[in-house]
């Protein structure tokens, strides 16, 4: 017998999942970066949950959540207002600032409906999308070239003395 499907709903956050967007950020966050040999907390203090709630309310920013069952397992966090001309005339970008997924939730396609929907959003916006990841973060590299990211040649300093990447999506 095979396992039931499990439906993802993509949503808008609202200002009362604050609290459990920084626990499932604070949740994938620490096994990634374990994974690359960097440890951070894997739960969030209250200055860190005051940041997840700042963030869903503020209208710069577009705060998705992935829910199954109405259980938060997913979120994504475009940079509403950063569609902005680059250097190339005539190409406007939009950043992808994040795409995390509870680790107990990976494999079931939550985060292939979060990458649809910022797709989707750049795509409306006739902008390439942009990202920045971890180059320890072999996992998100593989899932971001999977969904037809590319490297840009881009990188800064980031934590461990690893660099963080920048990719980009064209529309």
């Amino acid at each position: 017998m095979t396992e039931p499907t499990q439906v993802v709903h993509i949503r808008d956050a609202v200002p009362g999942d604050g609290d459990a967007l920084a626990e499932l950020h604070a949740r994938s966050r620490a096994v990634y970066y374990r994974a690359g040999g960097h440890e951070v907390a894997s739960h969030p203090d209250e200055e860190y949950r005051e940041l997840w709630r700042k963030m869903v309310d503020d209208p710069r920013l577009a705060v998705l959540v992935a829910a199954v069952d109405d259980e938060i397992v997913g979120v994504v966090t475009v940079d509403a207002d950063e569609v902005f001309p680059t250097r190339a005339p005539h190409e406007k970008r939009v950043r992808l600032a994040g795409i995390f997924v509870d680790p107990g939730q990976w494999n079931i396609g939550v985060g292939t409906a979060l990458m649809a929907r910022f797709v989707s959003i750049a795509r409306q916006a006739d902008a390439v999308g942009e990202v920045e990841v971890w180059e320890r973060n072999s996992r998100a590299i593989r899932f971001y070239e999977r969904h037809g990211w590319t490297r840009d040649g881009t990188s800064r300093p980031g934590p461990a003395g690893a660099a963080y990447l920048g990719y980009v999506h064209l529309p």
